[in-house]
């Protein structure tokens, strides 16, 4: 066989091309590795709280709840941890911790044996830590809450839950700061209201918006119109009376 010309040498051993594809690999391989750093990074630092709450409250019971815990979360997302000791008080420490937000509460261990709907949030959450089948059996007796109901609005409460919507609904139409503070309570009320006020649990504005487009997309988009930045009165009036059935004059 001939020996292989030297531009044959060169086309195959071109540094030049060598030092593009390496370099093509890298960024390739950068990339990969910033979209898995976050989830690395979290970890960690879910690892070290939970260290802390051992090591300041003798934790023995910690619980991740939220969009962390349901896959949902994204880089910017709060870490939402709730824990349970021998204390006599709730302990909230909520701060920036490694460029991330953590926002715990620290529980009486009493909260276990007897919760509450204060506590329906933490419905769904993944067990970090446990002291026997402490967090299993509370998340059981979570879930019995939950599918027990809601108890029904007295009829009494319900018409002033209507009557005041009314009331809220002419006072922001005036346009001073008062009103804009009122459209903003109104509107925060009104999404508490619409599951209420139909024997549902409310469980926070993303579950509550993600449960009326699946299931009330009208109602969604009354919601999405009458939450945007400047809208017309008109709008939230049509939304309160999708919600209360509340008809009011502005």
């Amino acid at each position: 066989m001939g020996l292989t010309s030297n531009n044959s040498l060169q086309r195959t051993f071109d540094p030049l091309r060598i030092f593009a594809a390496a370099k093509t690999v890298i960024a390739s391989n950068a990339a990969e590795l910033r979209r898995w750093a976050p989830v690395v990074l979290r970890s960690q630092i879910i690892e070290k709280v939970c260290s802390e709450l051992q090591e300041k409250h003798s934790a023995h019971t910690i619980l991740l709840y939220g969009s962390e815990a349901d896959g949902t979360s994204r880089a910017e997302s709060d870490l939402d941890i709730a824990a349970f000791a021998a204390i006599s008080e709730v302990i909230r420490d909520a701060r920036l911790l490694h460029g991330t937000y953590i926002d715990v509460f620290v529980y009486p261990e009493i909260v276990l044996s007897s919760p509450s709907e204060e506590h329906l949030r933490f419905r769904g959450s993944r067990v970090l830590k446990q002291q026997g089948a402490s967090a299993d059996t509370f998340l059981s007796k979570l879930d019995a809450f939950y599918n027990a109901g809601l108890k029904p609005l007295a009829a009494d409460e319900l018409s002033a839950r209507r009557e005041w919507a009314g009331k809220m609904l002419g006072r922001l139409a005036r346009g001073d700061i008062e009103g804009h503070f009122r459209r903003s309570w109104l509107l925060t009320a009104l999404l508490e209201d619409c599951f209420h006020l139909r024997g549902n649990w409310y469980e926070g504005p993303k579950k509550s918006f993600q449960w009326l487009q699946q299931n009330d997309p009208d109602t969604h988009r009354a919601f999405d119109a009458a939450l945007t930045p400047g809208a017309e009165v008109s709008k939230i009036k049509a939304l309160m009376v999708r919600v209360v059935g509340q008809n009011a004059d502005t």
